[in-house]
């Protein structure tokens, strides 16, 4: 490949933000993931099938071939319609948390997090679900049924395998049946389950991680299919093997210690001597075959689920490429960065612009005008302007809903005295004409922390409440700054296009815009100050609504602050001789000369102390040429603007 082939092939991030690209990568892996399921089982009915031929030796060949096919379709679509979509549909609500470049890994901040989230709960179930309709399709699989005889794949024939040493003169009825082997494999896949849906959320295996340098590119479904062949094969096969194995060695080592301790007294103290549950329980426990098979049932199991993880890894962290196409002829990138009711497409186009910005000079030139035209970085402050308007509408709602029940408590008191019950006709009255009224109260009802009802009674209000109100009660706010990191990778990304594109315009363009990057990131700057004071009512998971205490919308609005700050202090020092052909208005002048003051003091504070700069006042000079040269530029270029908004 030539050089100027090399330089054609730019990169853009995951799953692009067209709904023509999203359609076929979609239907892409639900094809990809449905044909490896389908290889699994098909691959294992088939040994089963090999094992098996002696109890199939009186069946033609037409017929063993049309009850394996039948077989292992009845197998597919328990196992990956009821099994797995549901995991799918799990990884598509979770993907909008899962971009990221890097994960915090303070475990009891995690389950602080976790502890009242839904997901919390609804995952481990999900998972438990998925295992045990896997783990009971895997047993209708090793299990074998004619002529109403039902016989298990490697299954011991006679007594004396079951038959303790000590026990050889009674052992009758001890081999176990069919439904027992059922009873440990629901128990076993139950506990796999659990495990694994509590690793998943505890380790956020559900993160999608970026990597920056290495290059994939979109090739036909067969091509596609020989690359994960090449490259994940291993990893599947290892890491599907070694936690299967894990898991499955801990929980057979714990119920042998247990069971091994109390089996000989147990069953004298429970009557259980005519129960299948007395000869199991009494048989010798540590039984090879049943461990095999539950081992390569968590095996099965944990094969269906690693093959949804890596499939979903590569299709959805693929870096695309265009040849030839620098700028955004479809807006497909824009759009993406104004999806706010798709925030994994947004926070995939904030994450392709930062490695734009970064690593791509071909296409950051050509996307910056488009970039910057959109005014996208503005709309930050217009989303906290929207989340200070409903802050106010929502006190206002709570200071109207305590008058009316201060009212509505008047006025029961005064109905009392003329002997009217007045309970039923407020409560048919307010639900009727004052939902202002029943929505505050609902909203008492159904909170999960400070509701005054119990958990069960809320959500049996809100299943008759909605309805009548034609809304949701646990509406969420979706913002650009839910998630922390890619709120960072946005400002990052400004900042780096902005300053990078200044030595490679050609035209002009980005010193005409120098001042609406400064306007946006300063209202940002200032917007997010009187948020981090005053911060807006959201997030109803966590906290009284009616507390005005720092809000989850903004999990650290300091942290977003401080970035800023840098990213202005980088712009200043970039476009510092640029600065008398900035206008800006007079807020703005004020905001980023009181910036450029507290850095000047913070910097001299700093230097002042290091050895090489003690005895050398003009090196020291010169380390603060820049930004004296800026906040002079600043105050000269105020006076002016403050002088000719007064004279107009």
């Amino acid at each position: 490949m030539s050089t100027n082939e090399t330089q054609m092939q730019t990169s853009t991030y995951g799953l692009a933000c067209g709904s023509t690209e999203l359609g076929k990568t979609r239907n892409m892996f639900l094809g990809v993931s449905a044909g490896c399921v389908y290889a699994i089982i098909a691959f294992s009915r088939f040994i089963i099938y090999m094992f098996q031929g002696r109890e199939n030796y009186c069946m033609e060949y037409s017929e063993l071939y049309v009850t394996f096919f039948l077989d292992t379709i009845i197998a597919f679509l328990k196992v990956y319609i009821i099994g797995l979509l549901p995991i799918i549909a799990l990884r598509k609500v979770l993907i909008q948390d899962s971009v990221r470049r890097n994960t915090p890994a303070c475990l009891l901040d995690e389950l602080h997090t976790l502890m009242y989230k839904k997901r919390t709960y609804i995952t481990p179930l999900i998972y438990t679900i998925s295992s045990i309709i896997i783990g009971w399709t895997y047993f209708d699989l090793i299990g074998v049924s004619y002529r109403r005889t039902r016989t298990m794949f490697l299954y011991p024939g006679t007594e004396d395998f079951w038959c303790p040493s000590h026990r050889k003169d009674n052992c009758k009825g001890l081999l176990p049946m069919i439904n027992e082997h059922y009873l440990i494999a629901l128990f076993h896949t139950a506990i796999l389950g659990i495990w694994y849906g509590c690793d998943f959320l505890l380790h956020k295996r559900y993160m999608l991680t970026f990597n920056m340098t290495k290059s994939k590119y979109p090739f036909s479904l067969l091509k596609e299919l020989l690359i994960i062949w090449n490259h994940k094969f291993n990893i599947f096969v290892w890491s599907t093997l070694t936690t299967a194995l894990y898991f499955s060695m801990i929980l057979w080592f714990i119920k042998l210690f247990i069971w091994n301790a109390i089996y000989e007294w147990l069953p004298n103290l429970i009557f259980l001597h005519n129960t299948a549950i007395y000869y199991w329980m009494r048989a010798s426990w540590f039984d090879v075959q049943l461990f095999n098979r539950t081992v390569v049932s968590a095996i099965f199991t944990v094969m269906c689920w690693s093959v949804i993880d890596l499939l979903i890894e590569h299709f959805f962290t693929r870096i695309h490429f265009t040849i030839g196409v620098y700028m955004d002829p479809h807006a497909i990138l824009i759009d993406g960065l104004h999806s706010y009711q798709q925030p994994y497409y947004q926070q995939l186009a904030f994450l392709e612009l930062w490695h734009i910005a970064k690593f791509d000079p071909h296409r950051r030139s050509a996307i910056y005008a488009d970039f910057n035209r959109k005014r996208l970085a503005s709309s930050a402050q217009n989303e906290i302007k929207k989340q200070q308007t409903r802050k106010l509408l929502l006190k206002k709602k709570y200071e109207k809903f305590r008058t009316m029940e201060k009212n509505a408590l008047k006025e029961k008191e005064r109905k009392i005295v003329g002997h009217k019950d007045l309970e039923v006709k407020m409560t048919a009255e307010t639900m009727t004409k004052d939902q202002d009224y029943w929505g505050m109260k609902l909203l008492e009802w159904f909170h999960p922390v400070t509701g005054n009802c119990p958990c069960f009674m809320r959500k049996i209000y809100y299943f008759f409440a909605v309805p009548l109100l034609k809304r949701s009660i646990e509406r969420r706010t979706k913002n650009v700054f839910k998630d922390l990191y890619i709120t960072i990778c946005a400002i990052q990304a400004l900042t780096a296009l902005t300053v990078k594109s200044l030595n490679e315009d050609k035209h002009g363009i980005v010193q005409c815009d120098i001042a609406n990057v400064f306007e946006s990131i300063l209202d940002c700057l200032m917007s997010l100050e009187h948020y981090s004071k005053d911060p807006p009512l959201d997030e109803w998971d966590v906290g009284d609504p009616f507390v005005f205490t720092y809000s989850s919308v903004l999990s650290d609005p300091l942290i977003v602050i401080n970035v800023l700050k840098d990213a202005l202090f980088g712009l200043t020092k970039a476009f510092y001789p640029h600065m008398d052909y900035v206008k800006l208005s007079s807020i703005h002048y004020d905001r980023l000369n009181k910036l450029l003051n507290e850095g000047l003091y913070l910097f001299y504070f700093n230097i002042k102390k290091m050895p090489q700069y003690k005895k050398k006042p003009q090196e020291l000079y010169q380390a603060f040429k820049p930004i004296l040269t800026s906040s002079k530029t600043l105050k000269s270029t105020k006076a002016k603007v403050q002088n000719t908004e007064k004279a107009t």
